[in-house]
């Protein structure tokens, strides 16, 4: 029997053994997604559903002893599914594997620099991804800083869904790669700008390393501060809105963060 053969009949009776959650169930994933209340409730019903096919075809490992339960798995796929709103599950089709370690988790680096050394380091990361790769992510850890740990990495996913890091995601027809570069440009150099003159800007600094962190950054605080956003670049806003396709409420009081100094790739 051929190898995909038997994985879709694993599949099927899998779906068959565990049908799709329940409305009391999502309810009870949304009070753990500490921003959930800024998606409006249309978009929160198709999340929903694209979670749900999200749970029946993916695969959750707990590293380190950490059990995989029923909302560590909920709350990681209502927050992929939030991420393809509009795109659909397709952007995920080349992993099928999350990876869930119990707090940050380190890997080691090895470069060589300009005159040719080797150096090696560890690196502590907060969450990884990589095309091809499976989503790694860290349960319940940068929160009181302000991270979203899973919408940062499905944020990396929905850019490498046109095959490169480059900070500029899957984009509607409605905004052509130039306008989104110049909007993001304008605002990783006004980041970059209030920081410098010590300001306090919505956005975390880390998005300064670059277009290909900037994007997810500017994710994490469009689903989690809209409001903050909003007022702080319209434009960026407004492009993020039509990427997603949906605009979160800017009527809650925004989330509370300080400055961040250590994140993931």
């Amino acid at each position: 029997m051929p190898a995909w053969f038997d994985a879709l009949r694993r599949l099927w009776r899998a779906r068959r053994e565990h049908p799709e959650p329940d409305a009391a169930f999502w309810e009870a994933v949304e009070r753990t997604v500490p921003y959930a209340e800024n998606i409006p409730a249309a978009a929160r019903e198709r999340v929903r559903r694209l979670a749900a096919r999200f749970l029946a075809t993916k695969t959750f490992y707990g590293a380190h002893g950490l059990p995989i339960t029923d909302t560590i798995a909920g709350n990681i796929a209502w927050q992929a599914a939030l991420v393809a709103h509009r795109t659909g599950l397709g952007i995920y089709d080349d992993f099928i594997g999350v990876i869930v370690y119990p707090e940050p988790f380190r890997v080691r680096r090895r470069f060589a620099d300009e005159v040719g050394l080797v150096h090696e380091f560890d690196d502590e990361l907060y969450g990884e991804t990589w095309s091809g790769g499976p989503v790694i992510v860290s349960w319940g850890t940068g929160e009181e800083e302000g991270m979203q740990v899973a919408l940062h990495e499905f944020a990396h996913r929905l850019d490498l869904a046109d095959g490169t890091l480059d900070g500029v995601p899957l984009l509607p027809p409605t905004l052509s790669r130039a306008r989104w570069e110049a909007i993001a440009d304008a605002a990783l150099a006004r980041l970059r700008e209030d920081l410098d003159a010590g300001e306090t800007p919505p956005l975390d600094p880390y998005a300064e390393e670059g277009p290909e962190e900037f994007f997810p950054v500017a994710t994490e605080t469009f689903f989690a501060e809209p409001a903050a956003l909003a007022a702080w670049d319209p434009a960026l806003f407004a492009a993020l809105a039509e990427i997603y396709a949906l605009s979160p409420s800017t009527s809650p009081a925004p989330m509370q963060h300080s400055p961040r100094t250590a994140r993931s790739p």
